[in-house]
């Protein structure tokens, strides 16, 4: 008489066909994935690039509260700037030690930024309104001059140099942002501001970067940050003292 095994085994196994559908799926959903993430960490960046100008505007405001409510003068290669004017009240307290770790440093940035620069000094990649912080030895502007400082930028994302990575310490380009006593005369003032160059390859110092998905960071003379699109700066957000 036979015995039957009532315990039966049984071989589960994958074919070819069904193990190369199922890494096609994962290759799909990955590739679904990345996008997504990339995407995220860009909006992360932008969102803490900001944050750096909020406090940066907080701090600069705090400076002209101890400075007769006066900005920082602009500054230029080898002498003070307004970043390091205003680093003090970022928490800050020595400007040798100063890195690629500051608020001055916006996360999104394309291209590295040098480290080593000289004794007080900031390596930065925000430039300062060249109206209302002129460079050299121009007279400073007071906080009273801005007549709409809800709406007149202070600072905000520079192009980068090629050399070390800086932005130029002010926004001079277009002309507009030059202009004596921030007066445009008979400009319209909703009359959107050129936005070339907007290139980190060199010879862009001094003007705009649109780097966080075609928009420029900017924080405004009242202190708030905000990202304005690219051809939607305005003479308004340029022109202060009317």
């Amino acid at each position: 008489m036979h015995k039957f095994n009532s315990k039966k085994k049984s071989n589960i196994a994958f074919t070819l066909v069904e193990l190369l559908v199922v890494i096609s799926i994962i290759g799909l959903l990955a590739g679904l994935a990345v996008p997504a993430i990339n995407g995220g960490l860009k909006s992360a960046k932008a969102g803490a690039c900001l944050s750096n100008l909020h406090q940066i505007g907080v701090a600069t405001m705090a400076y002209a509260a101890d400075n007769s409510f006066k900005l920082p003068p602009g500054g230029s290669d080898g002498e003070n700037n307004w970043a390091r004017d205003v680093y003090n009240y970022c928490g800050g307290s020595d400007t040798t030690k100063a890195n690629k770790k500051t608020l001055f440093i916006c996360p999104g940035c394309s291209k590295s930024v040098k480290t080593d620069v000289p004794a007080g000094q900031i390596p930065l990649t925000y430039s300062g309104h060249k109206g209302l912080m002129p460079s050299g030895s121009n007279t400073v502007v007071a906080l009273s001059s801005v007549a709409r400082p809800t709406e007149v930028i202070l600072a905000g994302d520079g192009c980068q140099v090629a050399a070390g990575g800086f932005a130029g310490y002010v926004i001079d380009s277009p002309a507009i942002f030059s202009l004596q006593g921030g007066k445009g005369g008979s400009v319209v003032m909703e009359t959107a501001i050129s936005a070339a160059p907007d290139s980190d390859s060199g010879g862009g110092g001094g003007a705009l970067r649109y780097r966080h998905a075609g928009k420029v960071n900017l924080v405004m003379c009242d202190g708030h940050a905000e990202a304005i699109k690219k051809g939607a700066v305005l003479n308004k957000h340029v022109v202060f003292g009317q």
